[in-house]
């Protein structure tokens, strides 16, 4: 949905149990016009949709946000200024047709966002 649009992925790690990624934002998409204009700022949901796109590049299964647990967005993503980003998710699935995540979307000035989250299996 997101993914070729509003970012790219440079790097792409998978190992069981554990992704890492680096994506580059496309510091050019109209979603940054509007939010906010004059002080563009990557959206919370659009950090959540990330996540959620890496996770089921990983697993191979398409997913569904069932429950998000904690989600802490603590600093704001200005694309000019840090338009290169690292996600690293670590995911288990328990056995009940869901995927458990822990993800952190940072640079390396900055963590921009921590979430914990049941996604379901669709």
């Amino acid at each position: 949905m997101l993914k070729n649009n509003l970012y790219t992925v440079t790097v792409f790690e998978n190992n069981t149990g554990t992704l890492a990624a680096a994506i580059s934002l496309n510091t050019a998409h109209p979603i940054f016009d509007g939010h906010f204009p004059g002080q563009p700022v990557l959206p919370g949901v659009c950090m959540m949709q990330i996540v959620k796109e890496l996770t089921e590049e990983a697993t191979g299964k398409k997913l569904f946000l069932n429950d998000a647990t904690q989600c802490k967005f603590l600093s704001m993503v200005d694309p000019g200024k840090t338009p290169e980003l690292q996600v690293m998710v670590d995911y288990k699935e328990p056995g009940d047709h869901t995927i458990a995540i822990n993800a952190v979307l940072k640079s390396t000035e900055a963590t921009f966002f921590k979430m914990s989250a049941s996604l379901a299996i669709i």
